[in-house]
């Protein structure tokens, strides 16, 4: 359940007109400064590490994309950040180098926007100083950990009229996409039960090559669901969550945590103190949620031992099914043998989603199977045109928080938490998302 404090912070801001206004646009609408399409799209990146390096590139490859500035507290990712910059043709982008100088990003008038691949707790304040500072922001995920966090996004978002754009790039996969397109056109009939996960062996990233941990090991003091939103962002889209549609509650439950202590003690010893860890982590986390339209979905979080990669994304209609794990769809009134499964990739000439027909061949020549290109694209050409982002800051919030939602829930014998409705209400006006 949300704290007395989350209900008072929405209850008040019931009660403003403006945000009343705001919400029930469903856009931004004036509120938000356009951007010529004659004028360069100039982004600042604070974090270029390894995510933020290939992120970098990808939109260096987008045409009028601008580099102005880069940040990192590593002088010499800066250093190699504004050297690709250069060999893309462009100037030598100012670099930054301090703690918080995404501060200092925040205050440039030579910057439509700010992307971060930080570490988690600097992706919330990092948007924050985006938006206050009239700019555009883009986060890896997720965006927040904690209500007031997630709020504190809403609220300033809609103060400041700049979005506040997950950078989910799972929910640009190709078949993820189609999958869109056919729901949307009723092939599936109606929706009853989603099933998806962040499922795949992550255990190399968690640890240093002395063992010490890394953010990827999730082990902290924590347990729950830490890292939902490359599973539940596609999902969200095919149900509209925030768009006629929302979710209400959820259940979770973590398995016991071994995968790491036995991973370490291959790796790195039996007496490693990486391998005698108690972690609160359990290895395998599995959520139920509820939504108010009755449609049901399975969350899973499971990269703690040795396994295949496998997202599942599976949507189940009245009228057939898609499986992710079989990459294969069955649709009753449409596949040629009654209950046997098919090759979904049948179906690609009628119902391939327009992104991935215009822009398909050159975004697979960058990261995650194309996916990063096609995030990119949508969040440079919402900025572009002076849109609202496709993945606006009430998914951004809603998406992220799960994490919490699960902590409080596994916490405390699985019982059953409730989502904030982030929109106030206003998701039973706001429209879905259409392909076209």
């Amino acid at each position: 359940m949300e704290s007395k404090s989350n209900f008072k912070r929405r209850d008040f801001l019931k009660t403003s007109t403006g945000a009343g206004l705001y919400l029930a646009t469903g856009a931004y609408g004036n509120l938000l400064a356009g951007c010529s399409p004659e004028k360069p799209v100039r982004i600042g990146f604070v974090g270029v590490g390894g995510r933020g390096m290939g992120m970098l590139k990808v939109a260096l490859s987008i045409e009028g994309v601008e580099v102005p500035a880069v940040c990192d507290i590593v002088e010499e990712k800066v250093a190699r950040a504004q050297r690709l910059v250069e060999e893309a043709g462009q100037s030598k982008p100012t670099g930054f180098t301090g703690p918080e100088d995404y501060k200092k990003l925040a205050e440039l008038n030579n910057l439509d926007a700010i992307y971060t691949a930080t570490p988690i707790n600097l992706h919330t304040p990092i948007m924050l100083a985006a938006m206050r500072g009239g700019k555009y922001g883009g986060t890896e995920m997720p965006a927040c950990v904690e209500y007031d966090q997630a709020w504190e996004l809403v609220e300033t978002s809609e103060k400041t009229g700049k979005p506040c754009m997950l950078m989910e790039n799972y929910a640009y996969m190709r078949n993820v996409k189609m999958v869109q397109v056919m729901n949307q056109l009723g092939l599936f009939g109606d929706l009853t039960h989603c099933e998806c996960g962040y499922q795949h062996d992550a255990r190399y990233a968690g640890f240093g090559p002395d063992g010490e941990m890394r953010w990827r090991a999730y082990g902290g003091q924590t347990n729950g669901n830490p890292y939902p939103t490359h599973a539940i962002g596609p999902v969200s889209q095919w149900i509209n969550i925030n768009r006629g549609n929302r979710f209400e509650y959820l259940v979770s439950m973590s398995s016991r945590a071994l995968g790491q202590n036995y991973y370490a003690e291959k790796k790195f010893g039996a007496g490693h103190p990486a391998a005698t860890k108690k972690y609160a982590q359990g290895d395998v986390n599995t959520s139920l949620i509820q939504t108010h339209n009755g449609i049901t979905i399975t969350l899973y979080y499971d990269t703690k031992n040795p396994r295949p990669m496998d997202w599942i994304y599976r949507i189940q209609g009245t009228k057939g099914i898609y499986s992710g794990s079989l990459n294969k769809i069955y649709l009753e009134d449409k596949s040629p043998v009654p209950h046997q499964w098919e090759e979904i990739d049948n179906y690609a000439s009628k119902y391939e989603h327009p992104l991935w027909k215009q822009y398909g061949e050159k975004a697979r020549e960058t990261g995650h199977g194309g996916s990063d290109y096609l995030c990119m694209l949508d969040f440079v050409q919402a900025i572009r045109n002076g849109t609202d982002t496709p993945i606006d800051v009430y998914d951004t919030a809603s998406w992220s928080i799960i994490t919490k939602l699960t902590e409080e829930s596994v916490a405390s014998k699985s019982r059953p938490v409730d989502f904030p409705d982030f929109t106030r209400g206003n998701w039973q006006v706001r429209k879905p998302v259409k392909f076209e």
